[in-house]
């Protein structure tokens, strides 16, 4: 403080200046008289001489804080190291003598604290507030922390040297003057008081610096350079904003690792190494711990499908700990090693946030299995921890609910993904706990959808040696992993007592977790799952009805693997009920020993009677001769006939459209027809054309062309197109174009074949996309004898073809539950009537319960079809709604 200041100050005091002001050289106090009383001397109203302590001090006090007072010029501010005489003496006087403070009274180390203090205030508080009070960029928070760390620093040092010079030694002198009681010693006494003032004034110098900065600021800013250290230190990806910058491959770690020493260092020297520094290296460290398993050390092991926790143990024990007790060391925290229990409690978080991180990319695991075994091991380890299973089953609960369950995903994807979560929970958990959890809603939900069953069977049926079969499987029709899970072998395991294992020494209680009706199943492949979906009648009419398909269109002999299928789902779901299905696969096995045997007893001779196995006796063995050496008898021209003699009863109701065969073809039926009754006991034949199978070949001027697997009412249309006696020579008589054969209409040929108008344009349909047939005009076809370049015959041959594929996908051979539906709808609806009018208003549940006793023949549908017939009888005006799903009479 200048001259000028201190002779104002001494004359009018400043406020705020009156406790860091030197004390002037000034009239002592002498007191006053009171009225009456005559002048005495100076000493003579205090015997005691307080008023001479006063001015004793009052000099003392001015020559020690001049002398401590602290220069407004940092630059120029001089290390007074030695203490003049006068000095010397007022500081014995203050800090040891009678001027020590009493109550009330301030001391001479309280009064430089408020002029560090102040000073702090007045001359540095300043310029760190401009640094600190605008926003912070994290490029620039080294910079920033390490210039506040000079700053404070060289201000510290600055407050320190008179304090430590020539305050702290007489407080260590007085303490030594203490009369002390016996026992103790005299140099501990000493030492704690002097700690106790050094530790008062360095934590007032501390905090006068905490302060001064913004704490939040602070503390993030830290924080990042925390974090910036040590992603530079692992080499690992900085994230800031959800961006990640990736650090330089040149950089030195050792500089790294000594910057951030030095800065924590000074940090905590100057005060701010404290709570509010180890809330940042926390921040910091939950940052590196998430920056560290979201980069590529641990990403999912997709070559060589292992676990990675091993690896994240292995960093955080020689890793993270390592960094961590080193800034704790430099911040002087303690303890500054990490126990045992905070090494596994650290480890055991590093595993929950790597398995979480594994669960919210569940569903992509699943979906690319057996290539992520290694993300399904990682969360192997994940599931060992409290609170593990819940937060998997509820996550990839709602991941299955948003990504699958929804209507703009196939049946075929859906059952690709349940079989890829049936494998990868299996390994997941053995134990089946949480399969059981994530797959009720799948299972819950292929149920309602109609297609799933005939997914699920058809899938099973693909031959995976068959192109065509594994084509159909590709376009997403059919589920080729359905298929493979068919082609592995199965193991069915014995039948064993689960309440009372006695000779199973690995016997284990069903999990903590299981739900009440839980039990281990002893059949765990896949083929299980799929086929336990449903009721086991409702699966085995479906099965009924696709097998029965599948066998009439089977062109495989031998039908190993029908057997096959049939004998797998009789081990898995039991024999109950699948005679029928036995008797429709012995039926086709049987039907080709019949046609067998007809056909040789049509090569005998006329003369010889027909034998059959029933009529012919035992044969006694013979010597085998040798056969003659004439060349095989070529086979008869003409076309074949072979038949599968079906059981009506055992089979699901089939097609049954009647037309008119071609003549050679209905002989053929009627020869065949004659013989069977002969071998067979004068059995009767019911002729279902609508189900056949034919070859044949067509010759034209230009080419012959032949055609596989046709319907036998495409056959019977395309054969309508010979030529009649006679007609040939009139085509040509009227000038027909050359490329141009014998032209039919669609009347006529409705006329002559006796045929649906459906099948009839289906056929024609085909027969002009395959480029056999030609619409000359509406509704009028010609046969093409000659193919030419045209653009418009390509054209209409493409469009045709597409829609003859459509419909044959869209046709089988046995009847669909709408089409059965439409053919009984007039009785269904005759008996809902005469039911809603003998017994009054009833519930539809209670109307499809009547008709499933009462309809005869019984009513194999359920009540959403029930409530279609309603619906049109509602239109009808013949029945109406009475309110929730009760229905009466119309009135």
């Amino acid at each position: 403080m200048d001259h000028a200041t201190l002779v104002f100050a001494s004359v009018f005091p400043v406020p705020s200046l009156s406790h860091t002001t030197p004390t002037p050289i000034a009239t002592p106090n002498l007191g006053y008289t009171e009225p009456g009383a005559s002048f005495g001397s100076p000493y003579a109203a205090d015997a005691g001489g307080t008023q001479r302590r006063t001015v004793l001090r009052n000099l003392a006090w001015s020559t020690a804080t001049r002398f401590l007072s602290l220069p407004k010029d940092l630059d120029k501010a001089p290390r007074r190291i030695k203490r003049p005489p006068d000095v010397e003496e007022a500081l014995d006087y203050l800090l040891v003598g009678e001027g020590t403070g009493r109550e009330h009274e301030e001391g001479i180390a309280d009064w430089y604290a408020n002029e560090v203090r102040l000073h702090f205030a007045n001359h540095v508080r300043q310029g760190l507030a401009e640094a600190w009070d605008k926003d912070i960029e994290l490029s620039n928070a080294w910079h920033v922390l390490e210039d506040t760390q000079r700053v404070l620093d060289q201000m510290q040092n600055l407050y320190r040297q008179p304090f430590y010079a020539h305050i702290l030694p007489f407080v260590e002198q007085a303490a030594a003057n203490i009369t002390i009681r016996a026992g103790r010693s005299t140099d501990n006494l000493e030492a704690e008081t002097v700690g106790a003032a050094k530790r008062k004034f360095e934590r007032e110098i501390h905090a006068v610096f905490a302060h001064s900065l913004p704490v939040e600021r602070f503390s993030k800013t830290l924080s990042y350079v925390l974090y910036d250290a040590a992603c530079k230190l692992f080499r690992l990806q900085v994230r800031l904003d959800d961006v990640a910058h990736a650090v330089p491959e040149h950089i030195d770690t050792k500089k790294v690792r000594r910057r951030m020493m030095v800065l924590l260092v000074g940090l905590n020297r100057v005060g701010l190494g404290q709570d509010e520094a180890q809330r940042a290296l926390a921040n910091a460290m939950d940052k590196l711990l998430d920056a560290y398993i979201a980069s590529h050390y641990l990403k999912v092991d997709w070559y060589s499908k292992q676990s990675v926790t091993a690896q994240l143990r292995v960093w955080i024990e020689n890793g993270f700990v390592p960094l961590a007790e080193l800034v704790l060391e430099c911040l002087k925290c303690d303890p500054a090693s990490i126990p045992t229990l905070q090494r596994k409690q650290w480890q055991e978080m590093a595993l929950t946030r790597l398995g979480r991180a594994r669960v919210e990319n569940l569903f992509d695991f699943v979906t690319n299995w057996d290539q992520s075994l290694g993300a399904i091991l990682d969360l192997k380890e994940y599931l060992r921890l409290d609170g593990g299973k819940e937060h998997l089953k509820g996550s990839f609960s709602r991941q299955v609910s948003r990504r699958l369950l929804h209507p703009g995903a196939t049946t075929t994807y859906i059952l690709n993904v349940y079989i890829y979560i049936i494998r990868a929970f299996n390994k997941l958990e053995p134990k089946g706990v949480i399969l059981q959890s994530v797959a009720r809603p799948i299972r819950r939900y292929l149920k309602e959808r109609e297609d799933t069953a005939r997914t699920i069977i058809s899938s099973l049926l693909i031959d995976l040696n068959d192109e065509a079969s594994v084509k159909a499987a590709s376009t997403g029709e059919l589920s080729f992993e359905i298929a493979s899970e068919m082609a592995k072998p199965f193991t069915h395991a014995e039948d064993a007592d689960d309440e009372a294992s006695w000779n199973d020494l690995s016997w284990q209680p069903p999990p903590y977790d299981a739900s009440p009706e839980y039990k281990k199943s002893k059949v765990e492949d896949v083929i299980f799952f799929l086929l336990t979906l449903w009721d086991r009648d409702d699966f085995i009419n479906e099965l009924k009805n696709i097998l029965g398909d599948h066998l009439l269109k089977c062109q495989d002999p031998e039908f190993q693997k029908e057997i096959r299928l049939l004998e797998l789902i009789k081990i898995r779901l039991g024999e109950d009920n699948l005679q029928a299905c036995e008797v429709m696969l012995r039926d086709v096995l049987e039907s080709r020993r019949i046609n067998e045997t007809i056909r040789q007893a049509g090569d005998r001779p006329q003369n010889q009677p027909p034998q059959t196995p029933e009529t012919l006796g035992p044969r006694t063995p013979r010597p085998r001769r040798a056969a003659p050496s004439t060349p095989p008898a070529k086979p008869l021209p003409g076309p074949a006939l072979n038949a599968q003699i079906l059981s009506s009863f055992f089979w699901p109701i089939l097609r049954d459209e009647t037309f008119r065969v071609p003549a050679e073809i209905e002989s053929l039926q009627q020869d065949y027809e004659s013989r069977f009754e002969r071998i067979k006991g004068m059995r009767k034949l019911r002729w279902m054309n609508a189900l056949g199978d034919s070859r044949i070949t067509l010759e034209f001027d230009d080419r012959t062309e032949e055609f596989d697997h046709l319907t036998p009412w495409q056959v019977s249309v395309v054969y309508a197109f010979q030529p009649q006696p006679g007609e040939e020579k009139t085509g040509k008589g009227k000038g027909k174009a050359k490329s141009e054969g014998i032209t039919r209409n669609a009347e006529q040929l409705e006329e002559i074949l006796e045929m649906d108008e459906t099948l009839l344009h289906q056929a024609l349909a085909f027969w002009v996309g395959k480029s056999v047939l030609r619409e000359v005009s509406p509704h009028t076809y010609a046969v093409i004898e000659r193919l030419d370049s045209s653009t418009k015959d390509s054209d209409a041959a493409a469009a045709a073809q597409e829609i003859a594929e459509v419909q044959a996908a869209q046709s089988t051979t046995v009847k669909s539950q709408a089409d059965l539906l439409n053919e009984r709808k007039d009785v269904y609806m005759s008996f809902i009537t005469g039911m809603l009018t003998n017994q009054g208003n009833m519930p539809v549940v209670r109307v499809l319960m009547m008709m499933r006793m009462m309809v005869q023949g019984g009513f194999p549908f359920g009540a959403e079809e029930v409530r279609a017939l309603l619906g049109e009888m509602e239109a009808a005006g013949k029945v109406v709604r009475l309110g929730g799903d009760v229905w009466g009479i119309g009135k």
